[in-house]
């Protein structure tokens, strides 16, 4: 699958706050300060099974997009590896795997003369 420069930090689309010291600098330039950027974990249940969780990742907006710039031949061969990949995962009729993301808390400093 063609991935180019998808999912670079700073790039537009969903990872374009991957990096935390962008999400500071985007917060300060809108005039935030005391950014803090935690990173947190959590289990998520991505589908009923790896079939099931491979079409809810591909089917997404990044899943989608990366598909439709893919080959047609390759397209049902990278559902098939990710369906596969999925597997191990699958526990008591669900696809468990750990969620990531970021905490981020800052404060907007009161306008002048308030």
């Amino acid at each position: 699958m063609p991935l180019d420069a998808f999912g670079a930090p700073g790039a537009p689309g969903i990872f374009s706050l991957a990096d935390p010291d962008r999400v500071r600098e985007v917060l300060s330039a809108a005039g935030f300060a005391g950014t803090t950027v935690t990173p947190v974990t959590a289990p998520a249940t991505w589908g009923r099974d790896a079939g099931d969780a491979a079409a809810f990742l591909l089917d997404s907006g990044p899943g989608r997009h990366l598909l439709e710039r893919a080959a047609p031949e390759s397209r049902d061969r990278a559902r098939a590896a990710l369906t596969e990949a999925l597997r191990p995962y699958e526990d008591g009729g669900a696809v468990r795997l750990r969620g990531a993301g970021w905490l981020v808390t800052a404060v907007r400093p009161p306008a002048p003369g308030r």
